[in-house]
């Protein structure tokens, strides 16, 4: 992952690019951190070269969010890529975050790219003593082989008895099978995620972030967009009945945007 930092009176931008994943974590979130405690108004992170996001990205997403608000800071993603905002979707986070995109991205990307907006991260000092142990003193072998010492079984723990094991309900096994299915999307194996939201749907024909997951799953491919608009058009019968209106609104927009192409 690559980090691109501009700042400019009381805004910053960040191009991000490459893969967001567990090991580079940490330098994201230390980086936009260090920035909104210096009281920042607007935090723009673009996502357009991003084409993969991991579940610890997007709980550090989520995390830079919640300290975003607290210093009356506001986290804005911009121009996300198609994958990435696919995940955010099917993850059920695009609704929490604010999202600009198109000409107005566009534009904003060209006033605060300029580069003697180009801004530095200050390094990390490394502690020259370690926590606990004065500066010249040996540490002793013993502190780091010392096993752990073993417990004899006491006549309770071995007359405890056998707890039966539990039996999941058919929410949990299709909440079970939608983790699956995003962890199958993140990977990009897609006919292994439109199997499990199928077995969701066998559970619960009427789930609906399981349709509306499918149906995005199914856009992946030209040869799976009449089973999309199937899709949508059962999302959007099963908003209708329940009135929800975000869901009416984005089944909608698919919908308009597939029979293009079809």
């Amino acid at each position: 992952m690559e980090l691109k930092i501009y700042k400019s009176d009381h805004n910053v931008y960040i191009e991000i690019s490459g893969r967001v994943i567990l090991d580079e974590c940490e330098r994201l979130k230390d980086a936009v951190v260090s920035i909104i405690d210096k009281g920042v108004n607007q935090v723009y992170l673009e996502f357009s070269k991003v084409d993969f996001i991991d579940s610890a990205g997007l709980g550090v997403l989520v995390g830079l969010k919640m300290t975003a608000n607290k210093n009356k800071t506001r986290l804005i993603l911009v121009s996300p890529s198609q994958n990435f905002s696919d995940i955010l979707a099917v993850s059920k986070l695009d609704s929490i975050f604010d999202i600009i995109d198109g000409a107005e991205a566009e534009l904003l990307k060209a006033s605060l790219t300029l580069p003697e907006y180009l801004y530095k991260i200050p390094e990390k000092e490394e502690p020259s003593v370690k926590l606990g142990v004065s500066k010249g003193e040996k540490v002793s072998p013993s502190l780091e082989s010392t096993p752990a010492t073993s417990k004899t079984p006491t006549s309770a723990q071995e007359s405890a008895p056998v707890i039966p094991p539990t039996f999941k309900s058919d929410q949990d096994i299709i909440k079970e099978l939608c983790q699956r299915a995003v962890e199958h999307i993140r990977q990009g194996e897609y006919e292994q995620a439109v199997n499990e939201y199928l077995k969701a749907l066998q559970i619960d024909p009427e789930y609906l972030p399981a349709h509306n997951n499918l149906a995005i799953v199914y856009e992946k491919k030209p040869s799976w967009h009449s089973k999309a608009i199937e899709q949508w058009e059962k999302v959007l019968e099963l908003s209708q009945k329940r009135g929800d209106q975000k869901h009416i609104d984005r089944a909608r927009k698919h919908l308009a945007n597939l029979k293009k192409l079809v």
